[in-house]
């Protein structure tokens, strides 16, 4: 998601076999993925993820809908597939400190790929930052319960989850609306002290 013509590369390389053995991938449904993700991508360069349709990706791409759908279930299946593979792992869960999350990275890309982050947030609460928020609060939910991170007991997990990643969410919308103006060390600072003031208090 970092470019205009960015490959997908990290496609999984192997599928479980008949007997649950890893087998090497089939090399054309590795390529037609890498289509699909780069069709994707270089769509949001002019469209908003809300007003795009699988239909567009697909022609992009020069895939029919068939093997479209033997891929992902929806276009929102694509988008979480980007989501996990490339931007996931920008989100260091820092169990340790009341801000829970070291964005750094992520807030960089968001500098490096306005445009394309700016496509996925706009629009409605249903659409792209939907998809975005799911996957940001399970992947934090799923840290947290790796680490077994000590949770104040009065606040539930599920509002935890939705605070700080509603405040990741804000500072990023905050910078897309003012140009970016804002470095990323300074989107991490205000992140921290927003998630800091309400969770370490």
């Amino acid at each position: 998601m970092s470019g205009t013509k960015q490959k997908s590369q990290s496609v999984s390389k192997a599928v479980a076999g008949h007997n649950g053995a890893a087998k090497p991938a089939d090399s054309r449904a590795v390529r037609t993925r890498a289509q699909i993700d780069s069709a994707f991508v270089m769509l949001l360069h002019h469209r908003s993820y809300e007003n795009m349709r699988v239909s567009d990706i697909t022609k992009k791409a020069g895939v029919g809908r068939a093997t479209f759908y033997a891929h992902f279930t929806s276009k929102d299946d694509l988008f979480r597939s980007q989501l996990q593979r490339v931007v996931l792992p920008m989100l260091r869960v820092e169990p340790k400190e009341p801000y829970l999350l070291d964005c750094l990275r992520f807030f960089e890309h968001i500098r490096t790929a306005p445009q394309i982050y700016k496509a996925l947030m706009g629009g409605s609460e249903r659409n792209g930052v939907r998809v975005i928020r799911e996957a940001f609060e399970q992947h934090l939910g799923s840290a947290l319960t790796i680490t077994s991170r000590g949770i104040d007991g009065t606040i539930p997990e599920p509002l935890v989850k939705r605070f700080v990643i509603s405040a990741l969410l804000v500072v990023a919308a905050h910078t897309l609306n003012s140009g970016c103006k804002t470095t990323a060390e300074e989107m991490q600072r205000l992140f921290q002290k927003l998630v800091g003031s309400g969770i370490g208090a």
